[in-house]
């Protein structure tokens, strides 16, 4: 459906592709609705064959998004051509939520014959009881599509209609119409001011000069990400520029040139950061700022050299952790019966899935 996609989409009747300037393209309805239910805790994953970053310009979170073909945004994982390979842990992401999905929405596909049509095959196989060993059953695919596709006969509900107008009525059935208007204004605006209010230039990460996510109480000094115009910066370790096989990135990770380079400017019109690196130009997404700031990742895409390291910050974690573990060894004991509690279950806790 073009109301998903914008590459390829346009044609003569056709309007709802890309005009003039793609980096600077708004999010759909259709993505700010899945971007809501996806900080609601609703969908948990999403397999972007994209490259544009409208997902996350929509608010959906960056650590639930596998661009299985390279993003325009993320430095790492430069878009692969039909020849290159995949990112290292594209692929295994992938074939984990096909084999796990409780249920896959299948927007804007012709389901062709890519590759990462089994993340919706699969899932409609597993719900008529065909379960492989490492698999699990599930509820099946829905696919909402104007035109038919190859898969339509496997689907445990196929819808015909534009995925704005039945992701406006999913909304009103889970009671999240409220969410309707701003949802709407967000398809007016990719201002990152508006979406991340504290992703600024330069924050402190709980990462470490490597990139990698910080064990939670530790002792480690966070990191200063410092992204502001002329800082030097580099790729972390494990990036997919040469197995991308694009002609403009294939020499980053080797003959001596690693990563290195620096941010150009920070451009508010497509929400990212401009780099360079090796003489390449390439984008950071301002939604990865954000993403750092919670602690989402794994591992960042980019870190300064030299590393700024908050040492200080460290000794006062310590401390406080210290206090609070003091205070805990006090309290009495809380009898079952007043005991209250949130409990946020991870993906890999619960081994459930909605892709």
């Amino acid at each position: 459906s073009a109301q998903v996609i914008g590459q390829a989409a346009r044609s003569g009747s056709n309007k709802q592709g890309w005009m003039k300037k793609p980096r600077q393209a708004k999010p759909t309805f259709t993505r700010c609705a899945l971007g809501l239910l996806g900080r609601q805790g609703l969908v948990h994953g999403w397999i972007q064959q994209n490259h544009d970053g409208l997902p996350q310009k929509a608010g959906f979170p960056q650590e639930c998004i596998n661009e299985i073909h390279g993003s325009w945004y993320d430095p790492s994982n430069p878009v692969v051509k039909y020849s290159g390979d995949l990112h290292d842990s594209a692929y295994p992401w992938m074939v984990h939520d096909a084999n796990t999905a409780d249920l896959v929405i299948v927007l804007g596909t012709s389901l062709g014959g890519l590759n990462a049509d089994q993340v919706a095959t699969k899932t409609a196989k597993r719900s008529m009881g065909k379960v492989d060993p490492g698999q699990k059953p599930g509820l099946g695919t829905v696919c909402i599509n104007l035109q038919q596709t190859p898969q339509d006969g496997i689907m445990s509900l196929r819808l015909f209609g534009r995925s704005d107008e039945v992701l406006m009525k999913l909304l009103a059935e889970l009671d999240l119409s409220e969410h309707t208007r701003e949802l709407v204004a967000a398809t007016k605006t990719t201002s990152s001011i508006k979406l991340w209010p504290n992703a600024q230039s330069k924050v402190l990460v709980p990462y470490d000069k490597d990139g990698h996510l910080l064990e939670p109480g530790g002792e480690a000094p966070r990191m200063w990400l410092d992204l502001r115009s002329g800082k030097a910066i580099r790729l972390t370790e494990n990036h997919n520029c040469q197995g991308s096989n694009q002609p403009a990135f294939k020499h980053i990770g080797k003959h001596g040139r690693p990563g290195n380079g620096l941010v150009a400017r920070r451009q508010e019109e497509t929400s990212s950061f401009s780099l360079v690196i090796e003489g390449a130009p390439m984008s950071l997404g301002i939604w990865w700022v954000e993403a750092a700031l919670r602690g989402a990742l794994p591992q960042i895409p980019v870190v300064n050299r030299p590393p700024d390291l908050h040492f200080q910050e460290a000794k006062a974690i310590k401390k406080t952790t210290q206090t609070a573990l003091h205070i805990a060894t006090k309290r009495p004991a809380m009898s079952q019966n007043c005991c209250s509690y949130i409990h946020l279950p991870s993906l890999e806790a619960t081994g459930r899935s909605v892709s």
